[in-house]
């Protein structure tokens, strides 16, 4: 169970309400507008890291395939050396 498993509509109500209480009307805006803020950038960070990662993988993934190069014989030049 999570953390916050058991909270129903009441419990969060309450607690809207000691915040409300704790900080008062006046700076709950700039709190809300500091906490969007963050989580702006947040979003932007971990989206920034995904792309960095995804890039990476897709270098290295270049990288293998650049080692691998598999070459086949050519048909004429394979029954040529069995012949030998």
């Amino acid at each position: 169970m999570g953390l916050f498993a058991g909270l129903t509509g009441w419990h969060l109500l309450a607690i809207a309400l000691v915040i409300l209480v704790l900080f008062g009307a006046t700076k709950l805006p700039v709190f809300a507008k500091g906490l969007g803020q963050s989580i702006k950038i947040f979003r932007k960070e971990v989206t920034e890291v995904q792309d960095d990662m995804a890039k990476d993988r897709a270098q290295r993934s270049d990288e293998h395939l650049d080692r691998e190069t598999v070459t086949t014989p050519d048909p004429q030049t394979r029954r040529a050396s069995e012949d030998r």
